[in-house]
């Protein structure tokens, strides 16, 4: 257990200075995501809405695979029409994963995806809802879903968001398994990495460069980028605006400019991690 955070039986979390580490922890089934590892890794979210002392986050899979997608368990388990005035527990299966994608997604931390093998279904959303994506060569990356007749609802969004509408309908489509040097090339990953010691690498020079950063400043980046389309362009310049302004007079602004000015690095960089 990671103080104040609760005690997970399908996760396992890990704090070394200002980076937490949360690690899906079911090997033998590839990692997939039943229902009860989404309400752990959901309400581990939630508490990170008020964990300022955290600025990046890591996901990664125990074994050889991040990610096999949902566990196909839980939708057979609730396959029954609900009975008259009761919720549709398949329904709220599956609309929960979409609330975990949408939670992560709009984290003020940084959230790095690690992915070794597999990342398929619900794993490839949570690869497109990260900030950055360190990855295998020979991972692996796929919408099965359709194979078994259903569409990939909860993903869908994520994945058309991050790629684009073309590459989901290809994927859906096809049910083809992209590799990591075609992920590379679209996009999606960030850094590709031969083996697990250049993946461990790789995070190590990534971590190193985030805690450079202004961690306010990153997240109010973030915030902004996910107003880009949904508020007129005039109101997000405004609100970038006043954040500039904030944070010169009061903020991680103010410490950066005099650092620079003084010749030294900025206070957050004294971080441990």
């Amino acid at each position: 257990m990671t103080a104040n955070f609760p005690d997970c039986q399908w996760l396992t979390l890990s704090r070394t200075g200002f980076h937490l580490t949360i690690t899906l922890n079911r090997p033998e089934a590839r990692n997939a995501m039943s229902v009860a590892m989404a309400m752990e890794l959901s309400s581990v979210f939630e508490i990170l809405k008020s964990r300022r002392d955290i600025a990046a986050v890591i996901l990664r899979g125990a074994g050889k695979h991040f990610c096999a997608g949902g566990d196909l368990k839980d939708i057979t388990d609730t396959v029954a029409p609900p009975a008259a005035g009761e919720n549709d527990k398949l329904f709220d299966v599956n609309r929960r994963f979409g609330e975990l994608l949408t939670t992560v997604n709009e984290a003020s931390q940084v959230v790095i995806v690690v992915v070794q093998g597999a990342a398929r279904g619900g794993g490839f959303g949570l690869a497109c809802v990260a900030d950055i994506v360190i990855a295998q060569l020979n991972s692996t990356y796929a919408m099965p879903e359709t194979g078994i007749g259903l569409p990939g609802a909860q993903i869908i969004p994520f994945v058309t968001m991050r790629l684009g509408p073309h590459f989901c309908r290809r994927l859906a489509a096809t049910g083809a398994v992209v590799d990591g040097e075609e992920m590379f090339r679209a996009g999606l990953v960030s850094h590709l990495c031969a083996d697990s010691e250049a993946l461990d690498a790789a995070l190590h020079q990534v971590l190193g460069q985030i805690k450079g950063n202004s961690p306010t400043a990153i997240a109010q980046t973030k915030a902004l980028v996910a107003q880009v389309g949904r508020e007129t362009l005039s109101k997000v310049l405004d609100e970038g605006a006043r954040m500039v302004a904030d944070s010169t007079r009061n903020g991680d602004g103010y410490e950066g400019l005099n650092a620079f000015f003084e010749k030294r690095k900025p206070q957050w960089n004294d971080r441990d991690g």
